[in-house]
């Protein structure tokens, strides 16, 4: 996927993506497996509008009360 079809004009290199995902295995992934092992993690779909997105996570959060 290229900047054209991400929206982002960054990702038009190969080597900033690689980057990006490096990034998000050092600082993002550890978070999410911390919460995954106390039970609290919740994978959520990015993917779509805005209000879908909120729609989804609205839910999720909902269903943890």
């Amino acid at each position: 996927m290229g900047g054209k079809d991400s929206g982002r004009q960054d990702d038009s290199s190969e080597d900033v993506i690689r980057n990006r995902i490096e990034i998000y295995r050092q600082q993002t992934e550890v978070v999410a497996d911390h919460y995954t092992k106390q039970g609290k993690y919740e994978a959520i779909n990015g993917l779509g509008t805005m209000d879908e997105v909120f729609e989804r996570l609205t839910v999720a959060i909902d269903a943890r009360r």
